[in-house]
């Protein structure tokens, strides 16, 4: 990694060396506009790239030469996609080749189930219909914010969290705030924490768990700390209204998934169409592996990653569908999803609570019933021995706030750019 840093170090110097007065005005003044959009995100979150034992000189010639290479590959991107945007004012635009794909590579966990992805025969798996549409962040409430895992690998967490999620909403009418953070450090079946994972495991860890701590009593540090974290048991988990993982393959079937609920999957993202764009629909990819864990939530189709709201179109990316096989960036490889064990009930709230559904106040009934399991089943429960009085009480619901950390604003000295 050190040299690669150094390789790059070279050619982005060398490539400042060369601008006119007139290129380094241009590029000094979008690296000041860069800085005012996300340098305070991108020294948060570990987007910016080291300059340890470089000079202010060399810091500044490092960066231009940086955000050069990226104004001349944003051009080249938007040929080859037509129907989308990319820019270099975007929160990873300073990142090399290598390091933004070590950055979204160490996410992602190949495991035995990307292996026998590998093994499907993908000529023969057929298309998406590429008619009709749906679109969970507009169709219902049951899609959370989007959220950033920051430095920390998780993606595969955020996945499969931000899966179960909408899953529960679905059945219950009640969009929870699910602790991202227990996932990255206690799942350990399902993944290595910061060092990746893959998002179909932990949907069965989830379920194999009992269920999850909502995030304000076990919020997400891993994202500015860059570290797993001993996993915790003190917080009180909430029972979701989820069965068992089903895993799928194909664009077909990934469509007709989501037309019951947002699906969990893996993407080919190491590459500088996502590390640039910006918005519409992206039509090609490099054609690389599987290398980050996202959520489809809509048949465009429509992704929602985690690395924040700042990048894309909002924290989200469209695929192009209807291309068969893997699907456009291998978003039809290994899709998986939990099984719904209740119907909906109630229109979904628009807001997460950060408090447990409130029980119904109860009659006794007149013969004693057995104890529930604690185990989730995958088939529906049956009809519950109590019974709730005629108004029941309920508390309101409220936002959970996200506390992010208080770092200061960088200064140019913090980039090593003397602006």
């Amino acid at each position: 990694m050190r040299t690669a840093y150094l390789l790059a170090t070279l050619a982005a110097v060398a490539a400042s060396a060369d601008l006119t007065p007139a290129e380094r005005k241009e590029l000094t003044a979008d690296l000041k506009e860069w800085q005012a959009l996300f340098g305070q995100e991108a020294l948060t979150e570990g987007f910016l790239p080291p300059l340890e034992g470089l000079t202010i000189s060399e810091s500044n010639d490092e960066l231009l030469g940086r955000m050069k290479a990226a104004k001349q590959r944003v051009p080249e991107l938007a040929k080859e996609n037509p129907d989308a945007t990319f820019t270099h004012l975007s929160p990873l635009a300073l990142l090399t080749k290598d390091e933004f794909k070590h950055y979204v590579m160490k996410s992602f966990k190949r495991g035995k189930r990307a292996l026998r992805a590998e093994k499907v025969d993908w000529a023969s798996v057929g298309a998406a219909s590429a008619t009709g549409s749906v679109d969970w962040t507009t169709d219902s409430k049951c899609v959370n914010p989007v959220k950033s895992q920051g430095t920390c690998g998780s993606c595969w967490a955020f996945s499969g969290t931000g899966t179960v999620e909408s899953a529960h909403c679905i059945a219950t009418g009640t969009l929870l705030d699910l602790s991202d953070q227990q996932t990255t450090s206690c799942a350990s079946s399902a993944g290595n924490g910061c060092d990746g994972g893959l998002e179909d495991r932990a949907i069965t860890w989830i379920h194999d768990n009992g269920g999850l701590c909502l995030s304000k009593d076990y919020p997400y540090t891993s994202g500015s700390s860059g570290s797993t974290g001993s996993c915790k048991s003190s917080c009180t988990k909430q029972k979701l209204a989820i069965g068992a993982t089903v895993s799928i393959k194909g664009e077909g079937p990934l469509e007709t998934a989501l037309q019951t609920q947002p699906v969990a999957v893996a993407v080919e993202a190491g590459n500088d169409v996502w590390q640039y764009y910006k918005g519409g629909v992206v039509s090609q990819c490099p054609g690389a592996q599987s290398d980050h864990a996202v959520i489809a939530v809509g048949t465009f189709f429509k992704i929602r990653n985690s690395w924040g709201a700042n990048w894309g179109e909002k924290g989200y990316i469209k695929l192009q569908r209807g291309v068969g096989g893997k699907g456009m960036c291998n978003v039809a490889e290994m899709p998986a999803y939990p099984k719904i064990t209740a119907g909906p009930t109630s229109k979904p709230t628009s807001k997460p609570t950060g408090s447990p559904t409130p029980k119904p106040t109860t009659k006794p009934s007149e013969k004693p019933t057995e104890d529930p399991s604690d185990e989730p089943s995958d088939d529906p429960t049956s009809a519950p021995t109590k019974r709730p009085t005629k108004r029941p009480t309920k508390r309101p619901t409220k936002r959970p706030r996200t506390t992010r950390p208080k770092t200061p604003f960088p200064s140019d000295d913090d980039f090593g750019v003397d602006l």
